[in-house]
């Protein structure tokens, strides 16, 4: 198509270039492979056998050893002695197929064509670079304009990032090894790769120097959370620590535990699962980051920054597949291409010659190239830059976890080693705690903390299955293991505590939670700006194809609701809100000498206190002040939507396991406070929860018998009130706390409370100003 355009335009100096540079050794590629290929079949083969394959290589040589004659003779004539086909003759390829590798490695630049355009050949132990590099004692030069051929051509990376590539060979080197002492140390000292900054790397490093590069990542800070957590809340070791190193490093600390267990065979694969894993979403990460950076910057620097967001792409592919890999080859390559194309056939999942999970991955690292990169989008629009770009690099990591799905799946139900279902399970789980709190613990406990058994292995899939959607994938991307009936859903539950949802289709916005969790842990774990990005842009709730955010519910929502007068006006709008979230989140305002527990709190508290509560309550009444008018489908959904923002998603789902305190909407706080107030019921559950969920459901009745005088005495005496006692308990509870503590106190609990009486004062003010106001001067959080 270039070239017709150069045509075109008489751009024949242009056009010749094309011609000789590219187009010719671009067909000269398929035509070497092919005799390559049948060097290696033909090899085996006597001169009197009837296999088709020796005239096959011998008429493709003919095509290119005129080619190779302009080059080197001796060595085109060597060639085409050993492919000549000549029944009962001279043994076919006398020399062996190395021997034909090794001629036409010596020739390969003289025909102007890229090693790692001819790719490994799966019987072969070394790659036409290999024969390359050993026959002229020296590196192979950068690849032709700095691209690398990967997996076949399938991506074609446009900088540089041969060395990192390498990094496969280390993995390949050390699943050589038959001893522990020889894979350590192939793993802590490497010898094939360079990192980007031109250093020694090795497995090892990839992990143990990953702070502070990855700190911004929110997958890494997932990682790090989990295992700091297991760390300290199930084995007793102090704050950041992880089986006595530092939580920061936890993937070299899990494949050093298993070389001291002398676990051989586990050891060979879990570097892949931890270090490059999360390696490749760190530069997928860097990449987002250097799209955002170019929103609105200089067109003097757009060269530049294409560049560096090209480099961070091929890192993240030259990590994901590796050298020597073939396109949809299991039996080539060493890294998490190769895992997932050795997987996939279990699942099914392999038609069409490479693996849904690569096919999906190389397609959309291909497509941010050409689509968003190439077109220069991060600079012009922010929407269809830098989200896009955010969304389909999302979209990338979430393919990634299906192979360690599947992996976990079939470890359990095939081989049934306990030790590479734990790999596995630790492989997943941090992207289950920050979503799904009770199906983490089920599954820590079963497979971590207890040795597994094959018995708990239905019971075990059928929990994780539950938590398909909150790693962002579904049943039919993960498949059915050999053809197993285990009948997966992807369908939400309706039923929220007791409420049933009318509309299915607000299922998917139910997961609001999710945000505000994830949003606590990452500033938990100080990566503030990935957190503050979280609430701006969203991470959990998809409407209509596209992420809603937080940020979103307060400014664009809760202002157009039916809240009263109670709300409208006080202590500002209710952009104020996002200004607090804003400063608490950034540091910023009263948050400037906060410390991190109090950012945290205040972010926490107000999305759970104010944002979650007002945006039900405001759904609620919506409903009611529309009962008999709307269409009765739309009030049930606003009624609908109004109970599932008091409730939240995040639940105890295994029985045994309940985990209501991980909740972040209003139902979670009731349950938190009535510990310290004594209204608890022989549930354990508040008073107020249960109360409300009646109450709720019988709203629900009214609204659609249109008795709609009854379902506002119902909202204004009953449910109301019940939604302030939480409210009202956990201001009152703060006030107890902080009345012990000074204003330089490093102490969440003065941002809680703040952020908790925010929520009441409002209501109040319209019974006594003078009383709210005082309460809100006591409550105010002040540093110094």
């Amino acid at each position: 198509n270039t070239g017709k355009e150069l045509l075109k335009a008489k751009s024949c100096t242009e056009l010749s270039l094309l011609l000789e540079e590219d187009i010719t050794p671009t067909i000269l590629v398929p035509l070497i492979q092919g005799m390559l290929h049948y060097a290696v079949e033909n090899e085996e083969l006597s001169s009197s056998s009837e296999s088709g394959s020796l005239a096959a290589g011998d008429a493709l040589s003919r095509a290119i050893i005129p080619v190779m004659n302009a080059i080197d003779s001796d060595k085109s004539m060597q060639i085409m002695t050993n492919m000549k086909f000549e029944k009962g003759g001279s043994k076919p390829v006398e020399d062996g197929a190395e021997r034909v590798f090794a001629d036409v490695a010596a020739m390969i630049d003289g025909l102007k064509v890229d090693c790692y355009e001819i790719g490994d050949h799966a019987s072969v132990v070394r790659s036409i670079c290999e024969f390359q590099e050993n026959s002229n004692g020296s590196e192979n030069p950068s690849p032709g304009a700095g691209f690398v051929s990967l997996a076949g051509g399938d991506y074609i990376s446009g900088t540089d990032v041969s060395n990192e590539a390498k990094i496969a060979l280390d993995v390949k080197d050390m699943q050589s090894k038959d001893n522990i002492d020889a894979m350590r140390t192939v793993y802590k000292n490497g010898g094939n790769s360079l990192s980007s900054d031109d250093q020694p790397q090795s497995l090892a490093t990839l992990s143990t120097t990953s702070f502070p590069r990855m700190s911004e990542d929110p997958m890494y800070n997932y990682f790090r959370y989990t295992f700091r957590s297991i760390g300290q809340d199930e084995e007793g070791e102090r704050l950041g620590v992880f089986d006595d190193e530092p939580v920061e490093q936890y993937g070299d600390t899990l494949v050093t535990d298993l070389m001291e267990l002398n676990q051989i065979e586990v050891v060979k694969e879990a570097p892949i699962v931890t270090n490059v894993w999360m390696t490749v979403t760190h530069h997928l990460y860097e990449a987002v980051r250097e799209c955002q950076s170019m929103y609105g910057a200089s067109s003097d620097f757009e060269e530049e920054n294409k560049l560096d967001m090209t480099y961070e792409l091929d890192l993240a592919a030259a990590y994901y597949i590796g050298e020597g890999q073939l396109k949809g080859d299991k039996n080539s390559g060493f890294l998490l291409y190769n895992l997932a194309e050795k997987i996939a056939p279990e699942f099914n999942q392999d038609t069409g010659g490479v693996s849904q999970v690569n096919k999906k991955i190389l397609d959309v690292m291909n497509g941010i190239k050409s689509d968003i990169i190439d077109q220069g989008l991060c600079m012009t629009s922010l929407s269809d830059g830098y989200l896009e770009f955010r969304s389909r690099v999302n979209s990338i990591i979430r393919t990634m976890t299906i192979p360690l799905v599947q992996k976990f799946i079939w470890h359990m139900f095939i081989t049934k080693d306990s030790d590479f279902v734990e790999l596995y399970g630790l492989s997943i789980l941090p992207q289950i705690k920050v979503c799904d709190p009770s199906v983490y613990e089920y599954i820590l406990e079963k497979v971590v903390f207890d040795d597994f058994s094959f018995e708990t292995a239905d019971d075990i899939l059928r929990a994780l299955q539950g938590s398909y959607s909150c790693m962002g994938i579904t049943c039919n991307d993960v498949g059915e293991l050999n053809g197993r009936q285990d009948g997966c859903s992807d369908d939400i539950s309706a039923t929220l505590r007791g409420y049933e949802i009318t509309d299915q289709t607000l299922l998917p916005r139910i997961v609001f939670d999710r945000d505000i969790l994830q949003i606590k842990v990452l500033a938990t774990m100080g990566a503030w700006e990935s957190a503050l990005d979280l609430y701006a842009y969203g991470q959990n709730v998809v409407v209509g194809g596209s992420l809603n955010s937080l940020k979103d519910l307060v400014i664009s929502k809760i202002d157009t609701l039916h809240l009263g007068d109670n709300f409208q006006g006080f202590a500002g709008k209710f952009d104020d809100v996002d200004e607090y979230i804003n400063a608490a989140l950034v540091g910023d305002d009263m948050f400037i000498d906060a410390s991190n527990d109090q950012r945290i709190e205040g972010v926490g508290r107000m999305l759970q206190g104010l944002v979650t509560y007002l945006y039900a309550l405001g759904e609620l009444q919506n409903a009611s002040a529309n009962c008999g008018v709307d269409p009765l489908f739309n009030s049930l959904s606003s009624w609908d939507m109004g109970a599932a923002y008091l409730m939240g998603s995040i639940k105890a789902n295994i029985d045994e396991y309940h985990s209501d305190d991980f909740g972040q909407a209003w139902f979670a706080l009731a349950n938190e406070m009535c510990d310290y107030f004594g209204t608890c019921v022989s549930s354990g559950k508040a008073h107020a929860s249960e109360s409300l969920v009646d109450d709720l459901n019988t709203g629900k009745e009214l609204l659609k018998a249109k008795s709609c005088t009854e379902l506002s005495l119902l909202l204004e005496e009953d449910i109301t009130p019940t939604i302030l006692v939480p409210l009202i308990q956990g201001m009152l509870h703060y006030a107890v706390e902080n009345e012990e503590l000074s204003s330089s106190s490093e102490s969440g609990s003065l941002a809680a409370g703040d952020a908790l009486s925010r929520a009441i004062i409002p209501v109040m003010n319209a019974i006594d100003s003078d009383k709210s106001m005082q309460i809100m001067t006591n409550m105010k959080f002040e540093k110094g």
